[in-house]
């Protein structure tokens, strides 16, 4: 035997209460009921929503809108996807907030897995759709978008009219496929304060950028050079290289353009070198160079931990300090410029 709950008619206090017991996904689809209930939970959510929203267009010709939940879970709260549509799957009619003013666009959507669905018969609905879904997703919680997941650049485009995105991670070992950063600094995109390639970067790869960046990173940049090395240090803040041909001279280099302030935006490097001698780093710059043996370690823009020291300082002119380690096992060189940096005492 079911019971009807008036959950229109409960005051504030009790509907606030409710609210603070739900997860995202089930405000989500608790706003689908009308759009006076979409109407009331947004008046409700008064308060900045505690997981940050995600956008994930890998999937070709399909969008996924979700949170991240604790531990860094997704949890996705309706995707929009091109598809037939097929007579065993059981629809619902809604109505969701159009791109319009106060406009309502009644649509229709069927459960899959453990979200809800939008499908599209051809490119203009799916389109739509994706708009459509995006528009009620962040008026309802009042936040844009915070991370997207993507294998082209073409999705900044479709966030073009929105706040930067915090961070984009594009690519993957399931996508061969590879963009020039150019394509992710169209005219027409949105700007993103990280952006983290997947992809696999061939020879002669050009990392020359023109936007200006909190955090760069390549996974499988296997040819970046010094010079490559330079062109991304010369704007983002953050640099961080898991894969590279970074040689012992190309390091030496960039330590002399951070000491003559070529390079001064940036506040942290990590790269793992192809090769290391401490002889050839070290050229020229000895009399800067002494050791530290206090632990410490820099937390990154993705909230990531990096142990600088015990190590190396390199003091430049100024008085400013950089800290640098070289673990052998890993290959690993990880460099901070102390100024402004955001360090913690290792544990």
């Amino acid at each position: 035997m079911s019971t009807r709950f008036p959950l229109l008619k409960v005051t504030d206090v009790v509907f606030d209460e409710i609210l603070s017991q739900l997860e995202l996904n089930e405000i989500f689809n608790l706003s689908l009921c009308s759009p006076k209930m979409r109407d009331i939970v947004r008046c409700h959510m008064k308060k900045s929503i505690k997981y940050p929203l995600y956008l994930d267009t890998k999937e070709f010709k399909g969008m996924k809108f979700g949170f991240i939940g604790k531990d860094g879970k997704h949890i996705p709260m309706m995707s929009v996807r091109k598809s037939g549509i097929s007579n065993e799957r059981q629809f619902e009619k809604v109505n969701m907030k159009g791109n319009k003013g106060n406009e309502e666009v009644r649509v229709e959507i069927s459960k899959y897995d453990n979200h809800y669905e939008l499908l599209s018969s051809d490119d203009k609905d799916w389109i739509f759709g994706c708009n459509l879904v995006l528009k009620h997703i962040t008026d309802l919680f009042r936040k844009d978008i915070h991370t997207l997941y993507c294998n082209s650049p073409y999705s900044l485009v479709f966030l073009k009219y929105r706040a930067p995105v915090r961070m984009t991670y594009s690519g993957g070992e399931d996508c061969n496929a590879y963009w020039n950063l150019f394509s992710y600094e169209m005219e027409r995109a949105a700007k993103t304060g990280g952006l983290q390639l997947r992809h696999s970067l061939p020879a002669g790869y050009d990392f020359t950028l023109t936007r200006d960046y909190i955090y760069i990173r390549m996974e499988r940049a296997h040819f970046a050079r010094y010079d490559d090395v330079l062109k991304l240090a010369e704007k983002s803040r953050e640099v961080i290289l898991d894969e590279s041909g970074l040689l012992s001279e190309g390091l030496n280099t960039i330590f002399n353009c951070w000491l003559e302030h070529r390079i001064d935006g940036l506040k942290f490097l990590s790269i793992r070198m192809r090769s290391y001698s401490e002889f050839s780093v070290f050229k020229g710059i000895e009399h800067r160079i002494t050791d530290t043996t206090d632990g410490v370690k820099f937390k990154s823009y993705t909230r990531e931990s990096y142990r600088l020291s015990p190590g190396k300082h390199l003091r430049r002119d100024d008085g400013v300090i950089a800290l640098f380690t070289y673990d052998p096992t890993t290959r690993i060189l990880n460099f901070g410029d102390l100024t402004g940096a955001v360090l913690c005492k290792k544990d």
